[in-house]
C-alpha cells in the first residue's frame, strides 16, 4: 500500500472505536492511565465504546472543541499525570496541535486521524499514539488501527472466529480479485462499483456491526491494494471543484483543509439551523443526500454541550471520494450552485 507508512507497524481491530478501547485497556494495565479527555465534538460511538470496554477502569471527561474552523485550544483541559487526552482531526479540517503544554503535565496523546488517513499531521506526527478507523475513508467492510508514531508498544491484536474466518476467506478472493481491477481501472463502472459494496457487505452482520472484534481478513487482504494515494488525489481534486461551486454562498461557509491535508468531505456550515434544513430538503428533492456529522444533543450524547448541538444543527457534508469522476463533480457543482443561490 502506498500512503500510509505506519500501517507496517500498526496493530488491527475491527472498527476505530473498538481500536482506541482496546488502547485504553491496554493503557490502564501498561502505562496506569486512569483518566481520557476527549473532544466535546465528537462521534458518540467513541465515548459508548469507551464506557463499555474500560467500565470502571478509566474516567471519562469532555474538553470543549465545538470550533471546527479553528485550531484546537487545549490549554484549558486540566490534565495530570496518569491521563490521556484524545486530539482528532475532525472532518479533516483541523491543523496539528501544540501539545507541548499537556506533554509536560505528563499527559499520553493521542490522536484520532479517521477523516485523513495521510495528512501532514498523520504522517509526522510524534504523539504517543493514534488511531484511526479504516472504513471512514477506505472501500472496506470494516477496519481500524492503532499505531505509535513514538514506536511505543501496542495492544495486540484478536483474530476472528475459526468459523467466521472460513467464511470471509472465501469472501476474500474475489472481493481482493475485484479491488485490483478497481484501482486500475478509471474510473470504474458503476457495476463494478454496486458488486463491490454487495461483496462487502457479506462479512458484516446486519446494521453494520463488525461480526467480531478483530478485523476481518476480507478487510486485512484488501488493505496491500488500496491505492490511498491516488484515492485522496482525487478527493482533493473533486472537493476542490465543489468548494469552487459554493465560493459565492453567502450564507453557508466552506470548512476547508489546511496545508497538507485533504477534507473528509464537503462540509458546510449554516448561518442558522433553518438555512442548513432548508438546503437539505432542496438538495434530497434533487437525489442529493447530506450527511450531518454529528448530529448531537446534550440531553442524549455523553459529553456534549450547547456550542456542540449549535454546530451540529448547522452542518452537513457531502461526499466527493473516489467513487466520484470529474463529470459527476460538475453534476453536483451545478445542483449545488441552484440550491445555495436560491
Amino acid at each position: 500500500m502506498t500512503g500510509l507508512p505506519w500501517l507496517e507497524t500498526a496493530s488491527l481491530f475491527a472498527s476505530g472505536s473498538d481500536a482506541l478501547a482496546r488502547l485504553v485497556r491496554w493503557g490502564v494495565r501498561e502505562h496506569g492511565w486512569r483518566r481520557v479527555w476527549l473532544p466535546s465534538y465528537y462521534c458518540p460511538d467513541v465515548p459508548s465504546a469507551l464506557m463499555a470496554a474500560a467500565g470502571s477502569e478509566v474516567g471519562l471527561r469532555a474538553y470543549a472543541d465545538a470550533e471546527l474552523w479553528a485550531a484546537h485550544d487545549l490549554t484549558t483541559i486540566a490534565v495530570a499525570p496518569g491521563e490521556v487526552v484524545v486530539v482528532a482531526n475532525q472532518l479533516g479540517v483541523r491543523a496539528r496541535p501544540d501539545t507541548t503544554a499537556l506533554e509536560a503535565r505528563g499527559a499520553a496523546i493521542v490522536e484520532d486521524h479517521s477523516h485523513d488517513l495521510a495528512s501532514d499531521w498523520a504522517l509526522e506526527s510524534t504523539a504517543d499514539f493514534a488511531f484511526a478507523s479504516l472504513r471512514k475513508t477506505l472501500p472496506i467492510p470494516d477496519g481500524g488501527a492503532v499505531w505509535s508514531p513514538r514506536g511505543l508498544a501496542l495492544p495486540p491484536e484478536l483474530t476472528a472466529g475459526s468459523q467466521a474466518n472460513a467464511t470471509e476467506g472465501a469472501t476474500a478472493r474475489p472481493i481482493a480479485r475485484l479491488a485490483a481491477s478497481l484501482a486500475t481501472r478509471k474510473p470504474p463502472a458503476a457495476d463494478d462499483r454496486l458488486r463491490f459494496r454487495a461483496l462487502a457487505r457479506t462479512v458484516a452482520e446486519p446494521g453494520g456491526r463488525p461480526a467480531h472484534p478483530g478485523i476481518s481478513p476480507v478487510s486485512r487482504s484488501l488493505l496491500p491494494q488500496m491505492p490511498v494515494d491516488a484515492w485522496r488525489g482525487r478527493r482533493r481534486r473533486n472537493l476542490a471543484m465543489l468548494a469552487d461551486a459554493v465560493a459565492s454562498a453567502s450564507n453557508a461557509q466552506v470548512l476547508v483543509a489546511p496545508a497538507g491535508g485533504v477534507a473528509f468531505a464537503l462540509t458546510l456550515l449554516f448561518r442558522t439551523d433553518e438555512e442548513r434544513v432548508a438546503a437539505q430538503r432542496a438538495l434530497t428533492a434533487r437525489a442529493v443526500v447530506p450527511s450531518v456529522l454529528w448530529p448531537l444533543d446534550p440531553a442524549r450524547d455523553w459529553g456534549v454541550g450547547e456550542a456542540d448541538a449549535d454546530v451540529s444543527s448547522r452542518i452537513f457534508s457531502i461526499h466527493g471520494d473516489q467513487r466520484y469522476d470529474d463529470a459527476d463533480m460538475r453534476q453536483l457543482a451545478a445542483v449545488l450552485r441552484e440550491v445555495l443561490r436560491g
